[in-house]
């Protein structure tokens, strides 16, 4: 059953589960995922040893939400975490959350099925209430599924969508946000990463696109200007290039252009770490 599944499974989800195991080897590690490595698969590893970077983009962006999570539950009170295409995420397990948190992870039935198996198989026990939804959510009602599960409309929440956006035609991912934002009370958080259009056709991040199709998963969803998008979902948001992060961190992420040369422009050739606030329906938008 594991071999079927494992097939059915994209390779992101499993060189996302690799650079989080890599990182929690290092001395100087950001994060530390003990379920990392056993969800990774071989696959995983291989692939990320491919990278420019070997999975810094996506270390600095774990961490990054890592963090911006902490802070909205420890210190905001925010107590309903969504996870869309949450993949073999492990924050539920490896993270301190307060007491009467509850985790939505939501995924594919092949996803869903391989990482539970894997986490049983090694006792892995969750920190918060956790519960897992098996959904297709670019077809399924899973709005629906989501409330039954226990999610209440009338109670401010975090969303969190992380390496989805960029493999979605942009009308399907205007869909998610326009479905999510209709589930979102005012006051809830969304976060996301997404890419510029110039990332696509850049000579300076070329070898990197061809690399995501090598992968059989190319990135095809651009969202030029995040703010104005979700501005018209009714959400007030705002971006940091995941390249300055990077920095901050002390993990380079590819094309690896200097601190001192990040502008407008060159900053486009990185991954957006976008971060977006719920608004009151009569408060009036502000870009």
């Amino acid at each position: 059953m594991l071999d079927s599944t494992h097939q059915r499974i994209s390779v992101t989800a499993f060189l996302t589960a690799a650079a989080r195991a890599v990182e929690s080897q290092r001395p100087d590690r950001l994060f530390d995922d003990p379920w990392a490595a056993l969800l990774a698969s071989r696959e995983g590893f291989s692939i990320l040893e491919k990278g420019e970077d070997r999975g810094a983009s996506i270390v600095v962006r774990t961490h990054y939400f890592d963090e911006w999570l902490q802070r909205l539950t420890h210190e905001e009170g925010l107590r309903q975490i969504v996870l869309l295409a949450a993949g073999l995420d492990t924050r539920a397990f490896r993270l301190t959350w307060p007491p009467a948190t509850r985790f939505f992870e939501l995924d594919l039935p092949a996803v869903v099925l391989y990482k539970e198996a894997r986490l049983q198989v090694h006792q892995a026990q969750p920190r918060c209430q956790r519960t897992i939804l098996a959904v297709d959510l670019t077809s399924s009602n899973w709005e629906n599924q989501l409330q039954q599960a226990g999610f209440q409309l009338a109670l401010p929440s975090v969303w969190l969508v992380e390496g989805l956006f960029f493999y979605l035609p942009l009308e399907q991912t205007r869909q998610l946000l326009a479905r999510l934002s209709r589930l979102a009370a005012p006051g809830s958080w969304l976060g996301f990463d997404a890419i510029h259009s110039a990332m696509l056709s850049s000579p300076l991040t070329s070898s990197r696109i061809q690399l995501t199709k090598k992968n059989r998963a190319p990135w095809i969803g651009a969202i030029d200007d995040p703010v104005a998008l979700l501005a018209s979902f009714g959400w007030q948001a705002s971006f940091v290039p995941n390249a300055r992060k990077g920095y901050e961190y002390g993990r380079a992420i590819f094309p690896f252009i200097a601190p001192e040369a990040l502008n407008a422009e060159t900053e486009k050739l990185y991954h957006m770490l976008v971060t977006a606030k719920r608004l009151p329906s009569e408060e009036p938008l502000r870009l």
